[in-house]
């Protein structure tokens, strides 16, 4: 494999076993209502000229929240649930979080399906010719824009807070996102790099030399690779041939080359930014620019945490600490 190569199939392990959960199998299969249901979701769809952006939404029943919490998830063409045989009998599977549950009844919880990935997806497969035609930074913060407006205008009316958390991928859409929709009000960047995936690439080499698993040599070698490839990226970036549904195309490599600090510092709300110490994806070495600018800039709107010994999806060796790592930035939220 090519360094790039490497960064990218690790990076899609991580995200993938962090977010499947299911429940008990069943021997008839579920309808996609039954799928909603039984995690306390409606399904939304928002049609603008010939592109629908599809998203699910929770809240209490019979309750009228007065804060929405959008979560932005990762890399990874999956949608938000799905329908599976598994020795004659049915799974159900969400690929997100289950922060909504440890929601009140003041807040609604609403998460965004990829472009041409169904949310509910049973046997039918995904339309991944358009996830790669469409996939970038900017067409994902279109989307929960537009999500966020959406709801603001049809669902929650009177909305007193407007929370947006993005892990991974999801963090630097969160970025920018801040920047150009006024009515976010609290902003968490989590394992997110605060600059381009492949200043990232360059700098595990550099950790692979200083642990004594790579010689300077063959570090030189890759990182001349990788100025190559993003050399020759930049000559076609919008091109959107992909080899399979989970690479990456020129059009979303260059597309999230803008470096997340440079809008997280665009930004005057309060922000949260939650790194891992043993951050195999996002290393932790490139998001300590984030404190030191936003000091030097006289920003004081930004809190900073790490979990020391968190992998990037806030996994221990012991625990889990994705649930701790969310309540205390929903407490953060209302301080």
């Amino acid at each position: 494999m090519k360094p790039i190569q490497q960064m990218k199939f690790l990076f899609c392990i991580i995200i993938i076993g962090f977010c499947c959960t299911s429940l008990s199998a069943q021997d008839i299969a579920p309808t996609k209502t039954d799928v909603l249901e039984k995690f306390g979701f409606e399904e939304h769809s928002i049609i603008i000229e010939s592109d629908t952006t599809f998203f699910c939404y929770h809240q209490k029943h019979d309750k009228t929240p007065d804060k929405l919490v959008l979560y932005l998830q990762g890399t990874s063409p999956d949608p938000l649930f799905s329908v599976e045989k598994e020795k004659n009998k049915f799974a159900i599977y969400r690929w997100f979080p289950a922060d909504y549950k440890l929601l009140d009844e003041n807040y609604a919880y609403a998460v965004i399906a990829k472009v041409g990935i169904p949310a509910i997806q049973k046997t039918e497969q995904g339309n991944y010719e358009k996830y790669h035609n469409l996939n970038s930074l900017d067409y994902r913060v279109k989307q929960a824009d537009t999500v966020i407006n959406f709801i603001k205008n049809k669902l929650i009316q009177d909305v007193d807070q407007i929370i947006v958390y993005g892990h991974s991928e999801g963090a630097p859409v969160a970025a920018k996102l801040a920047t150009i929709n006024s009515h976010i009000t609290h902003l968490g960047f989590w394992a997110g790099n605060a600059l381009p995936d492949f200043y990232d690439f360059a700098l595990f080499n550099s950790k692979a030399v200083a642990k004594g698993k790579m010689t300077t040599e063959d570090a030189k070698k890759n990182v001349m690779e990788l100025f190559e490839s993003f050399r020759e990226i930049a000559q076609n970036k919008d091109a959107t041939e992909a080899s399979s549904k989970d690479d990456y195309t020129n059009k979303r490599w260059w597309s999230y080359a803008e470096p997340p600090l440079n809008n997280l510092l665009k930004i005057d709300i309060p922000i949260y930014v939650q790194v891992a110490g043993n951050d195999q994806s996002a290393p932790i070495e490139s998001t300590y620019l984030i404190p030191l600018e936003f000091t030097r800039l006289g920003k004081t709107n930004l809190t900073y945490e790490i979990c020391a010994n968190c992998d990037h999806g806030f996994n221990t060796k012991n625990k889990d600490m994705w649930e701790d790592i969310f309540l205390k930035f929903m407490t953060w939220t209302q301080e």
